[in-house]
């Protein structure tokens, strides 16, 4: 009798310290996909970071026949918008232009804030195509448009535009700095550009 209440003890303890190794692994598992998760997201915004970019860079790396595509932008005139409203305002300035980037961002692609003002949606590879240049410069308008539409924040109306720059990088690209390097210079050209202009006018026409 002693013996089979032993060996029935015996087993329980191990059931037990079975489920307990397991209940530590899902645990450990959690908090692992938890921290990941953590590492590459932007904690004001909710989109990537920096490393969840540079691993887009790394995975989708150009082959023959491809290119990669990126759009950098800047928010026009928000380190005045910041001084006038103060931080928390501009806080939720950079959270609405956020969910606007989540909403006009298409499966594969990625929405990343950079730092400050500065974010980026990475196209990932493309066919090295006319057709499909063109189609990368349509998103860079539709997204400049879309930002630039009037944002309600705290119980005021406010305007954002934004300057856009694309790269699109035939064959392999040796780095992403190489490559968002090449997106800044677009990116200053536009802020230097008619677009801009353009855009402002008619946000002041819609404001009058």
């Amino acid at each position: 009798m002693r013996l089979r209440d032993g060996s029935t003890r015996n087993g329980m303890l191990t059931a037990l310290a079975l489920g307990l190794t397991a209940t530590g692994w899902w645990c450990t598992g959690r908090y692992a996909s938890r921290l990941h998760r953590e590492l590459r997201t932007d904690p004001l915004t909710g989109l990537g970071n920096r490393l969840a970019l540079r691993e887009a860079f790394q995975r989708d790396g150009a082959g023959n026949g491809r290119c990669v595509a990126v759009l950098l932008l800047d928010l026009d005139g928000f380190k005045e918008l910041n001084d006038t409203h103060g931080h928390r305002f501009g806080d939720q300035v950079l959270r609405e232009v956020a969910r606007r980037m989540r909403e006009s961002r298409r499966p594969g692609r990625l929405a990343v804030r950079l730092s400050g003002d500065e974010f980026a949606c990475w196209l990932g590879t493309l066919p090295d195509t006319p057709s499909h240049w063109q189609r990368v410069e349509e998103l860079q308008h539709a997204l400049a448009e879309r930002l630039a539409e009037p944002m309600l924040i705290e119980g005021t109306t406010v305007w954002v535009s934004a300057s856009i720059g694309a790269a699109i990088t035939a064959g392999p690209a040796d780095t992403l700095e190489g490559v968002l390097e090449q997106a800044d210079r677009a990116m200053y050209r536009d802020k230097r550009g008619r677009g801009r202009s353009d855009r402002r006018r008619r946000h002041q026409q819609a404001r009058g």
